[in-house]
């Protein structure tokens, strides 16, 4: 028989695929994968049966110093995923381990360290972050944000079609994630709507880059090895070809077709026929059975299934780019905020109704499949936000103007398209020597390598006006940075404090937080009024912050340093700060914001004249 999941031969009797891990139709009662569609294995899956207590044991004992484990999430081909605290911080932990079995047979452990060095190195609000990477006797983990939410599969098996505004917002958040990742050439190679997850305040995150590569890293997959989900993967994917970002693309381009209509557009009683339609059948018409989705966003989603890589978009940036171009109006984009939400918490929105897909038209010989052109990425103005009648009028504007563009495109359409392609060519050229320059300094240049394996390091928890001293720099509350692999001391003062002085071993491609804990010296401890604990807030050390900015490329300036852009949570000092946030061609916004401690200070903005 043939896995569900990832279509690999197994033996009769096995309650598990060996490749990626999924429950198998012999595993009956005992192990079953609740609130997943085709294709899903994902750390939020609950595998029931019994647990392996022995291996759970060895978990607690090894990594009890710093972890409090409490239960097993789920598990994949090589690792299995548990729940746990982390001791210093109280903060909620995926912990991802290698079993001693599989680490001994050597590729699995290089497999998952490798794994651990791209996911620790793709700090991005819509990736789920990677806080530590080390070993523990004979295991090998990985400490990942456990995330309270719901994945994307599970969310469509329970509620069918979303909404066009939902859909749009969870295709441009996790189109963001992955250019994020494309640029700096890690692809992922299994996105599917199991490795999308929608935490409890609404945030989209790109999960289990388990089997991403590297573009620059010699790959430990076979030739000719087809890695991935079937119903999710390119055409170039099935035939075991050569993944590039736009293989990623193609995955999400299905994933956009399931959360339309509720149903994947390529099924088949074997895997043989799925991959055959990936590479001949023609994506069915969603305008066949749902009416209300915009042309900008169906212009995405075929694009992105184009069957040939080079049709695709350019870059996955680019693909972020069209769908922050889907024509939503403000009222819409916020009412599909709070609906991700309530769908991350396992609650039901409004149903959207949907027809019957039509049959899958195979193409075997005769004309294929048309090329689907890129949509626009230009960024333009934003429908005004409207309620009741105002709404209807400025959709039957919206209409004609449709009209008139479609007119114009006609008219200069083809000058435009050979235009694109030449500067396409011309880009995709310049990235290519840029890529091969980077390649050769990489294999020459020993201090890019030293570089690249370096540790990185968070304190938190000082008093105001006090900085921690390492490596002869100043470490400041809140900022990450980073250090050089090895044993060093870190020592910190503060007049009324205590010293502060700690041991670290900071191991490469890791992050690690460290709380610096400096008690009141005698003087101010005789005084109750004066102690740490009931000192005024502006003697207190720092507060969270979360920074949004729309549209999501946008720039967000804190104390004129650039803090980054679109969604960003900061540890700011308390007191009074400057921001500003800028994306050209937008107007530019600028404020004042006073942080202080209590609940997370949102802010949130979205920037006008857009044209």
């Amino acid at each position: 028989m043939f896995c569900r999941s990832c279509g690999t031969s197994i033996e009769n009797g096995i309650a598990f695929c060996g490749n990626c891990g999924a429950p198998t139709e012999a595993a009956g009662g005992g192990a079953v994968a609740t609130g997943t569609a085709p294709g899903a294995n994902t750390f939020s899956d609950t595998v029931s049966g019994k647990p392996d207590a022995q291996l759970l044991a060895l978990v607690k004992q090894e990594l009890g110093k710093d972890y409090r484990i409490e239960k097993e999430l789920g598990r994949g081909g090589m690792a299995i995923v548990y729940k746990g605290v982390e001791i210093a911080l109280e903060r909620a932990v995926a912990i991802k381990v290698v079993p001693p079995e599989s680490a001994n047979a050597g590729q699995a452990a290089e497999r998952f360290r490798r794994e651990a060095r791209l996911a620790a190195s793709l700090d991005h609000p819509n990736i789920i972050p990677v806080y530590r990477v080390g070993q523990a006797g004979p295991l090998h983990f990985m400490a990942m944000k456990f995330v309270e939410g719901r994945a994307v599969d599970a969310i469509v098996e329970q509620q069918g079609p979303l909404p066009v505004n939902v859909a749009t917002a969870i295709l441009k958040y996790a189109a963001a994630g992955l250019g994020f990742a494309h640029e700096r050439k890690v692809i992922h190679r299994d996105i599917k709507g199991g490795n999308i997850l929608v935490d409890k305040d609404g945030r989209v995150m790109v999960a289990d880059f388990g089997i991403a590569r590297a573009l620059e890293e010699v790959s430990m997959t076979a030739s000719g090895m087809m890695i991935g989900t079937p119903y999710f993967m390119s055409p170039e994917q099935c035939g075991g070809q050569k993944v590039s970002p736009q293989s990623d693309q193609y995955s999400l381009g299905i994933m956009a077709f399931q959360l339309l209509t509720g149903e994947l557009p390529f099924l088949s009683d074997s895997m043989v026929g799925v991959i055959q339609h990936h590479y001949m059948t023609p994506v069915p018409d969603i305008r066949a059975v749902r009416s209300d989705v915009p042309q900008e966003l169906l212009d995405v989603l075929y694009c992105a299934l184009n069957k040939a890589p080079e049709d695709r978009f350019a870059t996955t940036k680019d693909m972020a780019l069209a769908l922050e171009n889907v024509p939503l109006t403000d009222t819409e984009r916020e009412e599909a905020e709070q609906m991700l939400k309530i769908l991350s918490m396992g609650q039901a929105i409004p149903k959207v109704r949907t027809g019957s897909l039509p049959p899958l038209m195979l193409t075997i010989s005769g004309p294929g499949p048309m090329v689907h052109t890129r949509p626009a990425i230009t960024p333009r103005a934003r429908p005004v936000t409207g309620v009741g009648p105002i709404r209807k009028k400025k959709k039957k504007s919206k209409k004609a103007l449709y009209q008139g563009a479609v007119v114009l495109a006609v008219t200069i359409g083809g000058a435009i398209v050979v235009k694109f392609q030449e500067n396409t060519r011309q880009q995709e050229e310049k990235q290519r020597v840029a890529a091969d320059s980077a390649a050769a300094k990489l294999v020459f240049d020993d201090s890019v390598r030293k570089a690249n394996a370096k540790g990185k390091i968070i304190f938190t928890g000082m008093p105001t006006g006090a900085s921690v001293q390492l490596q002869g720099r100043s470490w400041y509350n809140g900022v990450i940075d980073s250090i050089e692999p090895g044993r060093w001391t870190a020592t910190a003062s503060a007049p009324g404090y205590q010293e502060w002085k700690k041991d670290l071993v900071v191991l490469p491609s890791a992050t690690d937080t460290i709380s610096v804990d400096m008690p009141a010296s005698d003087v101010i401890a005789a005084n109750p009024g004066n102690s740490r604990a009931n000192a005024p807030k502006e003697s207190l050390e720092s507060a969270p912050v979360l920074f949004s900015v729309d549209p999501i490329y946008g720039k967000i300036y804190v104390d004129l340093k650039d803090r980054g852009e679109g969604r960003k949570q900061l540890m700011l000092t308390l007191g009074r700060h400057q921001i500003r946030f800028e994306a050209p061609p937008c107007t530019p916004w600028e404020g004042t914001i006073m942080v202080e401690r209590g609940p997370t200070l949102v802010v949130k903005r979205t920037l006008l004249d857009c044209q």
